[in-house]
Protein backbone atom coordinates (compact mmCIF):
# COMPACT_ATOMS: atom_id res chain seq x y z
CA UNK A 1 0.00 0.00 0.00
CA UNK A 2 1.17 3.72 -0.77
CA UNK A 3 0.86 6.02 1.76
CA UNK A 4 1.91 9.47 2.58
CA UNK A 5 3.29 8.10 5.82
CA UNK A 6 3.92 5.32 7.38
CA UNK A 7 1.50 3.77 9.93
CA UNK A 8 2.59 5.09 13.42
CA UNK A 9 3.51 2.26 16.03
CA UNK A 10 2.78 3.70 19.77
CA UNK A 11 5.91 3.15 22.16
CA UNK A 12 3.82 1.62 24.54
CA UNK A 13 2.92 -1.15 22.21
CA UNK A 14 6.71 -1.68 21.21
CA UNK A 15 7.83 -1.82 24.45
CA UNK A 16 5.20 -4.58 25.27
CA UNK A 17 6.73 -6.27 21.85
CA UNK A 18 10.45 -5.83 23.50
CA UNK A 19 9.40 -7.24 27.28
CA UNK A 20 6.91 -9.81 26.21
CA UNK A 21 7.64 -13.29 24.81
CA UNK A 22 10.21 -13.18 22.21
CA UNK A 23 9.74 -16.41 20.12
CA UNK A 24 8.75 -17.09 16.54
CA UNK A 25 5.37 -17.61 16.54
CA UNK A 26 4.93 -14.43 18.62
CA UNK A 27 6.86 -12.15 15.90
CA UNK A 28 4.47 -13.82 13.18
CA UNK A 29 1.66 -12.47 15.51
CA UNK A 30 3.08 -9.20 15.73
CA UNK A 31 4.64 -8.42 12.16
CA UNK A 32 0.79 -9.23 10.98
CA UNK A 33 0.18 -6.44 13.47
CA UNK A 34 2.24 -3.76 12.41
CA UNK A 35 1.14 -2.26 9.22
CA UNK A 36 4.11 -0.08 8.40
CA UNK A 37 5.78 -3.30 7.28
CA UNK A 38 3.24 -3.93 4.46
CA UNK A 39 3.40 0.11 3.54
CA UNK A 40 5.55 2.33 0.72
CA UNK A 41 6.10 5.63 2.23
CA UNK A 42 5.93 8.52 -0.68
CA UNK A 43 7.20 11.77 -0.58
CA UNK A 44 9.34 14.38 -2.31
CA UNK A 45 10.02 15.50 -5.60
CA UNK A 46 11.64 14.20 -9.07
CA UNK A 47 12.71 17.44 -10.39
CA UNK A 48 13.43 15.85 -14.37
CA UNK A 49 11.14 14.85 -16.39
CA UNK A 50 12.74 11.90 -17.90
CA UNK A 51 16.23 10.13 -17.93
CA UNK A 52 16.89 9.58 -21.57
CA UNK A 53 18.64 7.01 -23.38
CA UNK A 54 20.93 6.21 -20.66
CA UNK A 55 20.18 5.71 -16.64
CA UNK A 56 22.90 6.42 -14.18
CA UNK A 57 22.31 4.71 -10.85
CA UNK A 58 23.66 4.38 -7.32
CA UNK A 59 23.67 2.23 -4.63
CA UNK A 60 24.74 2.92 -1.02
CA UNK A 61 24.00 1.01 2.62
CA UNK A 62 24.23 4.30 4.12
CA UNK A 63 24.39 3.02 7.63
CA UNK A 64 21.53 4.76 9.23
CA UNK A 65 22.35 7.81 6.91
CA UNK A 66 23.05 9.85 10.22
CA UNK A 67 25.67 11.60 8.24
CA UNK A 68 23.20 12.76 5.68
CA UNK A 69 24.58 15.97 4.70
CA UNK A 70 27.86 14.21 3.61
CA UNK A 71 25.81 11.69 1.97
CA UNK A 72 24.25 14.09 -0.35
CA UNK A 73 26.55 15.94 -1.41
CA UNK A 74 28.77 12.45 -2.46
CA UNK A 75 25.69 11.61 -4.35
CA UNK A 76 24.95 14.87 -6.00
CA UNK A 77 28.36 15.14 -7.47
CA UNK A 78 27.16 11.93 -9.02
CA UNK A 79 24.34 13.32 -10.48
CA UNK A 80 22.45 10.05 -10.48
CA UNK A 81 18.67 9.47 -11.97
CA UNK A 82 17.84 6.72 -9.21
CA UNK A 83 19.27 6.06 -6.04
CA UNK A 84 18.70 2.65 -3.84
CA UNK A 85 19.91 2.88 -0.54
CA UNK A 86 19.86 0.48 2.18
CA UNK A 87 19.85 0.72 6.18
CA UNK A 88 17.42 3.96 6.10
CA UNK A 89 16.80 4.97 9.52
CA UNK A 90 13.26 6.71 10.23
CA UNK A 91 12.58 8.54 14.05
CA UNK A 92 15.61 6.40 15.41
CA UNK A 93 16.85 7.67 18.42
CA UNK A 94 20.51 6.55 17.21
CA UNK A 95 20.34 8.58 14.21
CA UNK A 96 18.95 11.94 15.78
CA UNK A 97 15.26 10.62 15.65
CA UNK A 98 14.46 12.54 12.57
CA UNK A 99 13.29 11.81 8.76
CA UNK A 100 16.35 12.20 7.11
CA UNK A 101 15.43 10.10 3.90
CA UNK A 102 13.08 13.28 3.56
CA UNK A 103 15.95 15.67 3.95
CA UNK A 104 18.08 13.50 1.40
CA UNK A 105 15.68 13.64 -1.10
CA UNK A 106 15.03 17.50 -0.90
CA UNK A 107 18.83 18.17 -1.25
CA UNK A 108 19.02 16.03 -4.22
CA UNK A 109 15.64 17.37 -5.95
CA UNK A 110 14.47 13.92 -6.05
CA UNK A 111 11.24 11.87 -4.86
CA UNK A 112 11.34 9.42 -2.51
CA UNK A 113 9.80 5.33 -1.72
CA UNK A 114 10.63 4.22 1.40
CA UNK A 115 9.87 0.76 2.80
CA UNK A 116 10.31 -0.83 6.26
CA UNK A 117 12.71 -3.65 7.22
CA UNK A 118 12.63 -3.57 10.71
CA UNK A 119 10.37 -1.73 13.30
CA UNK A 120 13.09 -1.30 16.05
CA UNK A 121 12.38 -2.67 19.40
CA UNK A 122 15.25 -1.36 20.79
CA UNK A 123 18.42 1.49 20.36
CA UNK A 124 20.54 0.05 18.43
CA UNK A 125 23.87 -1.85 18.61
CA UNK A 126 25.74 -1.83 22.48
CA UNK A 127 28.04 1.74 20.94
CA UNK A 128 24.77 3.54 19.86
CA UNK A 129 22.82 2.80 22.63
CA UNK A 130 25.87 4.14 24.71
CA UNK A 131 26.15 7.29 22.44
CA UNK A 132 22.10 7.81 22.43
CA UNK A 133 22.45 9.58 26.10
CA UNK A 134 18.61 7.09 26.76
CA UNK A 135 16.69 8.67 23.82
CA UNK A 136 13.75 6.27 22.92
CA UNK A 137 13.01 5.89 19.14
CA UNK A 138 10.30 8.08 17.86
CA UNK A 139 9.00 5.89 15.09
CA UNK A 140 11.99 2.70 15.40
CA UNK A 141 11.66 2.13 11.35
CA UNK A 142 14.77 1.03 9.43
CA UNK A 143 14.42 -0.49 6.12
CA UNK A 144 15.52 0.20 2.15
CA UNK A 145 14.68 3.33 0.10
CA UNK A 146 14.84 4.65 -3.74
CA UNK A 147 15.04 7.98 -4.60
CA UNK A 148 14.58 9.45 -7.98
CA UNK A 149 15.08 12.19 -10.06
CA UNK A 150 12.64 11.16 -12.69
CA UNK A 151 9.46 9.48 -12.20
CA UNK A 152 9.34 6.78 -9.88
CA UNK A 153 6.13 4.39 -11.40
CA UNK A 154 4.38 1.52 -10.01
CA UNK A 155 6.49 1.09 -6.80
CA UNK A 156 6.06 -2.11 -5.10
CA UNK A 157 7.81 -4.33 -2.18
CA UNK A 158 9.06 -8.00 -1.75
CA UNK A 159 9.43 -9.61 1.92
CA UNK A 160 12.39 -11.64 1.78
CA UNK A 161 12.31 -13.39 5.53
CA UNK A 162 9.27 -14.21 7.83
CA UNK A 163 11.38 -16.21 9.97
CA UNK A 164 11.89 -13.28 12.80
CA UNK A 165 15.29 -14.34 13.83
CA UNK A 166 16.29 -10.64 14.88
CA UNK A 167 13.42 -10.60 17.33
CA UNK A 168 15.35 -13.67 19.24
CA UNK A 169 16.70 -12.86 22.14
CA UNK A 170 19.87 -13.88 21.57
CA UNK A 171 20.38 -11.18 18.70
CA UNK A 172 21.12 -8.38 21.25
CA UNK A 173 18.61 -6.13 18.75
CA UNK A 174 15.04 -6.68 19.36
CA UNK A 175 13.23 -6.56 15.91
CA UNK A 176 10.04 -7.07 14.22
CA UNK A 177 10.28 -7.48 10.35
CA UNK A 178 12.83 -8.97 8.09
CA UNK A 179 14.80 -8.72 5.10
CA UNK A 180 13.60 -7.01 2.17
CA UNK A 181 13.68 -5.42 -1.41
CA UNK A 182 11.92 -2.16 -2.69
CA UNK A 183 11.40 -1.59 -6.10
CA UNK A 184 9.83 0.20 -8.98
CA UNK A 185 10.19 1.64 -12.50
CA UNK A 186 11.67 4.46 -14.58
CA UNK A 187 11.06 5.20 -18.00
CA UNK A 188 14.51 5.15 -20.02
CA UNK A 189 13.88 6.14 -23.57
CA UNK A 190 10.78 4.42 -24.43
CA UNK A 191 11.09 1.53 -22.31
CA UNK A 192 10.48 1.01 -18.57
CA UNK A 193 13.21 -0.08 -16.47
CA UNK A 194 13.04 -2.29 -13.32
CA UNK A 195 15.12 -0.99 -10.66
CA UNK A 196 15.71 -2.62 -6.78
CA UNK A 197 17.08 -1.69 -4.11
CA UNK A 198 17.58 -5.12 -2.20
CA UNK A 199 19.96 -5.73 1.59
CA UNK A 200 19.85 -9.89 2.16
CA UNK A 201 20.70 -10.72 5.58
CA UNK A 202 24.49 -11.19 7.07
CA UNK A 203 23.67 -13.12 10.25
CA UNK A 204 22.68 -16.49 7.68
CA UNK A 205 24.76 -18.82 5.49
CA UNK A 206 25.10 -18.74 1.62
CA UNK A 207 22.28 -21.09 0.80
CA UNK A 208 19.96 -18.39 2.77
CA UNK A 209 21.32 -15.52 1.03
CA UNK A 210 20.66 -17.94 -2.18
CA UNK A 211 17.05 -18.56 -0.98
CA UNK A 212 16.65 -14.96 -0.38
CA UNK A 213 17.62 -14.00 -3.95
CA UNK A 214 15.25 -16.81 -5.58
CA UNK A 215 12.56 -15.40 -3.75
CA UNK A 216 13.18 -11.49 -5.06
CA UNK A 217 13.95 -12.73 -8.56
CA UNK A 218 10.48 -14.94 -8.40
CA UNK A 219 9.25 -11.82 -7.36
CA UNK A 220 10.48 -9.16 -10.09
CA UNK A 221 9.25 -11.55 -12.74
CA UNK A 222 5.62 -11.90 -11.44
CA UNK A 223 5.80 -7.47 -11.11
CA UNK A 224 7.03 -7.69 -14.92
CA UNK A 225 8.59 -10.38 -16.54
CA UNK A 226 9.82 -8.45 -19.61
CA UNK A 227 11.19 -5.03 -18.51
CA UNK A 228 14.89 -4.93 -18.19
CA UNK A 229 15.72 -5.39 -14.52
CA UNK A 230 18.73 -3.62 -12.35
CA UNK A 231 18.97 -4.89 -8.52
CA UNK A 232 21.75 -2.73 -6.51
CA UNK A 233 22.13 -2.97 -2.65
CA UNK A 234 24.02 -4.93 0.20
CA UNK A 235 23.73 -8.75 -0.72
CA UNK A 236 26.53 -9.60 2.07
CA UNK A 237 28.31 -11.76 0.06
CA UNK A 238 30.39 -12.91 3.73
CA UNK A 239 31.08 -16.28 2.08
CA UNK A 240 30.63 -17.78 5.71
CA UNK A 241 28.37 -18.11 8.61
CA UNK A 242 28.35 -14.99 10.98
CA UNK A 243 29.36 -17.58 13.47
CA UNK A 244 32.89 -18.71 11.44
CA UNK A 245 33.32 -14.78 11.31
CA UNK A 246 32.93 -13.87 14.64
CA UNK A 247 33.61 -16.66 16.78
CA UNK A 248 37.36 -16.66 16.53
CA UNK A 249 38.34 -13.52 14.52
CA UNK A 250 41.89 -14.70 14.50
CA UNK A 251 41.26 -17.52 12.82
CA UNK A 252 38.67 -15.78 10.26
CA UNK A 253 41.62 -13.84 9.39
CA UNK A 254 44.03 -16.57 8.74
CA UNK A 255 41.47 -18.03 6.51
CA UNK A 256 41.34 -15.05 4.14
CA UNK A 257 45.10 -14.45 4.12
CA UNK A 258 45.51 -18.40 2.95
CA UNK A 259 42.90 -17.56 0.37
CA UNK A 260 42.78 -13.55 -0.24
CA UNK A 261 40.70 -13.69 -2.91
CA UNK A 262 38.52 -15.15 -1.29
CA UNK A 263 36.14 -11.71 -0.11
CA UNK A 264 36.79 -9.67 -3.69
CA UNK A 265 35.65 -12.43 -5.81
CA UNK A 266 32.44 -14.35 -3.35
CA UNK A 267 30.79 -15.86 -6.79
CA UNK A 268 32.92 -19.33 -6.13
CA UNK A 269 31.22 -19.25 -2.06
CA UNK A 270 28.11 -17.82 -2.66
CA UNK A 271 25.38 -19.65 -4.62
CA UNK A 272 23.26 -16.75 -5.30
CA UNK A 273 25.64 -16.00 -8.01
CA UNK A 274 25.01 -18.99 -10.32
CA UNK A 275 21.30 -18.28 -9.84
CA UNK A 276 21.40 -14.61 -10.89
CA UNK A 277 23.30 -16.15 -13.80
CA UNK A 278 20.92 -19.26 -14.34
CA UNK A 279 17.92 -16.21 -14.39
CA UNK A 280 19.91 -14.22 -16.94
CA UNK A 281 21.41 -11.53 -14.85
CA UNK A 282 24.98 -10.27 -15.08
CA UNK A 283 27.47 -8.53 -12.51
CA UNK A 284 30.71 -8.66 -14.23
CA UNK A 285 30.80 -5.42 -16.39
CA UNK A 286 28.32 -3.36 -13.90
CA UNK A 287 30.65 -3.51 -11.11
CA UNK A 288 33.92 -2.39 -10.34
CA UNK A 289 36.56 -4.87 -8.79
CA UNK A 290 39.37 -2.45 -7.51
CA UNK A 291 38.32 -2.48 -3.75
CA UNK A 292 36.34 -3.27 -1.29
CA UNK A 293 32.62 -1.94 -0.55
CA UNK A 294 33.38 -2.75 3.08
CA UNK A 295 34.78 0.53 4.95
CA UNK A 296 36.84 0.12 8.02
CA UNK A 297 37.33 2.40 10.71
CA UNK A 298 40.74 3.26 11.55
CA UNK A 299 42.51 0.07 13.36
CA UNK A 300 40.09 -2.02 12.39
CA UNK A 301 41.57 -5.07 10.97
CA UNK A 302 38.53 -7.03 10.24
CA UNK A 303 39.07 -8.20 6.42
CA UNK A 304 36.82 -6.19 4.15
CA UNK A 305 34.97 -7.49 0.89
CA UNK A 306 32.97 -6.62 -2.07
CA UNK A 307 29.47 -7.18 -0.49
CA UNK A 308 27.54 -4.76 -2.35
CA UNK A 309 26.78 -5.35 -5.99
CA UNK A 310 25.09 -4.36 -9.06
CA UNK A 311 22.98 -6.93 -11.26
CA UNK A 312 21.66 -6.21 -14.68
CA UNK A 313 19.32 -8.48 -17.22
CA UNK A 314 18.24 -6.77 -20.74
CA UNK A 315 20.51 -3.98 -20.39
CA UNK A 316 24.28 -3.28 -21.23
CA UNK A 317 26.18 -1.01 -18.39
CA UNK A 318 29.56 1.03 -18.67
CA UNK A 319 31.90 3.29 -15.90
CA UNK A 320 30.97 1.16 -12.81
CA UNK A 321 32.77 2.61 -10.26
CA UNK A 322 33.03 2.34 -6.09
CA UNK A 323 33.07 5.42 -4.63
CA UNK A 324 34.91 6.53 -1.16
CA UNK A 325 32.32 7.14 2.00
CA UNK A 326 34.55 9.72 3.92
CA UNK A 327 33.33 13.14 5.60
CA UNK A 328 35.18 16.35 5.68
CA UNK A 329 37.94 14.88 8.19
CA UNK A 330 38.56 11.55 6.27
CA UNK A 331 36.48 9.38 8.45
CA UNK A 332 33.49 7.38 7.20
CA UNK A 333 30.15 8.89 6.24
CA UNK A 334 28.90 4.86 6.44
CA UNK A 335 30.50 1.68 6.28
CA UNK A 336 30.15 0.96 2.68
CA UNK A 337 31.23 2.59 -0.10
CA UNK A 338 29.12 3.82 -2.71
CA UNK A 339 28.69 2.12 -5.69
CA UNK A 340 27.59 4.27 -9.51
CA UNK A 341 26.90 3.04 -12.94
CA UNK A 342 25.29 3.85 -15.79
CA UNK A 343 23.33 1.83 -18.28
CA UNK A 344 21.12 1.41 -21.45
CA UNK A 345 18.65 -0.82 -22.43
CA UNK A 346 20.22 -3.48 -25.10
Amino acid sequence: MLVPQLTHVPVTARNAMRDGPRDSATHLRHAAAVPALGEIEIGGQASRGSAGESLTVMAWNVERLRHVDAIATTIAGQAPHVVLLSEVDKGMARSGNGHLLSRLADRLGHSYAYGVEFLELGTGNEAEQTANGGAENIEGFHGNAITSAVPLLRPFLVRLDAAGAWFLPEHGQPRVGGRMALGGQVMVGERRVTVVSVHLENRTNPAGRADQTRHLLDAIDRYDAEAPVLIGGDFNTLTATYEERHADPAAWRARIAAEPDRLMCPDRHEPLFAIMAERGYDWRDANAFDKPTQRRVAGDATPAGHIDWFFIRGLSASAPATLPAVLPDGSPSADHEALVVTVRVR
